[in-house]
């Protein structure tokens, strides 16, 4: 009977060399710009996943979908590695050397990521930006390469996988040095990386939080999503802003370029399409640059021109339709909220359209290409909207949801609505669950493009549990879609409500 020991210590080193693998995969993107694989394959997946069931995952999850997706595929990586580990121990036991082991394994998976993995993100051996692309994926790629086929080598000759006798002292040190303590190592590497992805998906209090909050969105509370593991890290001195595609006069800018022209403001509200009803996924800021007709203007637009497409560093690509481009309120922004805008919010340069759902929002953008065609984005890939007009919403968060209050005493019932750049006319509040409705004060808006904070005083007479509703009329006079539906594909509907217990005075 065979024994199952070699076996399991091979499993067991190919396991931690798939770990390390996978921290110089996440390591090697922000660093050097390296096409991350586990982003490639985590962004196939989600076109493989039928709509019905991303939908479902996406509500359920919500902001912890990006980090267990990511720990969905590292879990797959480190079982293919354990698998190739258990052959390369019989390759090992058959009398393969070391040496051999190492050079084979490490051009075995360098193939496999450069011609395999890599054309998952249609991105293919080459990169999308000449031969420095080239030059980081080959490298980067031969990196992780190395790191997996000698940390499995080291692994199968500490832990007895390779079925070789050797020195049990040495045996004790290369266990310790090539199994014990990288994946220990590995292991909190890639937990703290997935707790800081989860912490960045949160967004600012809301939705009966019993928090209302301020007309203005600080820096720091506003909601971020995108669909990285990691966002780009980008360059200014070698960035440039490229105009292409159906245009008379190609031509690129640098930051400087683009800081010293004339400046606007606009305060506008953003919100993700992926925003639950009642959810977070929404602020507003006060966003600085020009309008992005003005370069199209100078690039000359040809005739036929449908779309302008926004491409970003990290490989992203969304389209507004030609006439959103036009609009005088369409901003390439370069600050929020008076500062340059943070990493995470698109710094360089990112593109606000009013009215449209944040992922046409693109941030990152280093390319932009006017095109003759209804371009498809990469989430319309994956069944979202292409049209992704703002929903009108609307939210309560004040008070708490559960909170107990006291008959007889006044309560401020308070919250957002928002309906893009058609505004709100009217806010309605119902404290019978939806039976009887009463009108909301409206604040000032901060400008024509902002959410409209509104308030209720109501003074509950009877002791009970009430169900309080809200409701919203955009600028055109048209209630808010009451029908529940969830965000994807189109932005969620419905009415928000929260539940409150009255108590005896």
């Amino acid at each position: 009977m065979a024994n199952p020991a070699p076996s399991r210590s091979g499993f067991a080193a190919g396991v931690v060399a798939a770990l390390l693998a996978a921290v110089v995969m996440l390591a090697l993107g922000p660093l050097a710009g390296v096409p991350v694989p586990l982003q490639l394959i985590s962004d196939r997946l989600t076109i493989l996943i039928p709509l019905d069931i991303f939908g479902a995952i996406l509500g359920s999850l919500e902001s912890q979908a990006k980090p267990l997706a990511l720990a969905g595929v590292i879990i797959a990586q480190v079982l293919l590695g354990g698998v190739v580990a258990v052959l390369a121990a019989r390759l090992a036991r058959r009398g393969a050397s070391p040496g051999v082991l190492f050079l084979g394994l490490t051009a075995a998976t360098w193939a496999v990521l450069a011609f395999v993995v890599a054309p998952l993100g249609a991105i293919g051996i080459a990169g999308r930006d000449g031969s420095a692309g080239l030059w980081r994926t080959v490298l980067g790629f031969l990196v992780v390469a190395l790191v997996f086929a000698g940390a499995l080598v080291l692994g199968l000759e500490g832990t007895g996988g390779s079925g070789q006798e050797i020195d049990p002292a040495r045996r004790r040190i290369l266990r310790l040095a090539g199994f014990g303590v990288p994946a220990g190592l590995a292991v909190l590497v890639l937990g703290r990386f997935g707790l800081q992805m989860a912490e960045r998906g949160q967004a600012a209090p809301g939705a009966a939080s019993g928090q209302l909050p301020a007309p203005l969105t600080p820096t720091e509370d506003f909601y971020i999503v995108s669909k990285n593991f990691f966002d780009p890290s980008v360059s200014v001195p070698d960035w440039r802003l490229t105009i292409e595609g159906q245009v008379e006069r190609p031509r690129s800018y640098t930051y400087e370029e683009l800081r010293a022209r004339p400046a606007m403001k606009r305060v506008t509200t953003l919100e993700c399409i992926s925003n639950p009803v009642g959810g977070n996924y929404i602020s507003t800021g006060e966003w600085t640059g020009f309008p992005l007709r003005d370069l199209l203007a100078e690039a000359g637009l040809l005739p036929g021109v449908v779309d302008i497409v926004l491409h970003a560093a990290d490989d992203y690509a969304d389209s507004i339709p030609l006439v959103a481009a036009l609009d005088p309120d369409t901003l390439l922004v370069y600050d929020l909220n008076g500062a340059p805008l943070p990493q995470a919010h698109g710094y360089p340069l990112r593109l606000i359209v009013p009215g449209i759902f944040g992922m046409k929002n693109v941030k990152w953008i280093t390319r932009i290409e006017a095109v003759d065609h209804d371009f498809q984005g990469y989430w319309q890939e994956r069944g979202w909207s292409d049209i992704a007009t703002v929903q009108t919403m609307s939210r309560i968060d004040v008070p708490a949801s559960n909170r107990t209050l006291v008959a007889g005493q006044p309560t401020l019932i308070a919250g957002i609505a928002f309906a893009g750049d058609r505004g709100i006319s009217k806010v309605e509040v119902s404290t019978d669950d939806g039976e009887t409705w009463a009108p909301a004060t409206l604040d000032e808006p901060l400008s024509p493009l902002t959410w409209v904070l509104w308030r209720y005083e109501w003074t509950p007479i009877r002791p009970g549990r009430y169900h309080l509703v809200v409701r919203a009329y955009d600028g055109q006079g048209q209630v808010q879609d009451a029908k529940e539906r969830p965000p994807l594909p189109d932005g969620a509907t419905g009415y928000h409500t929260v539940s409150v217990r009255v108590g005896e005075a």
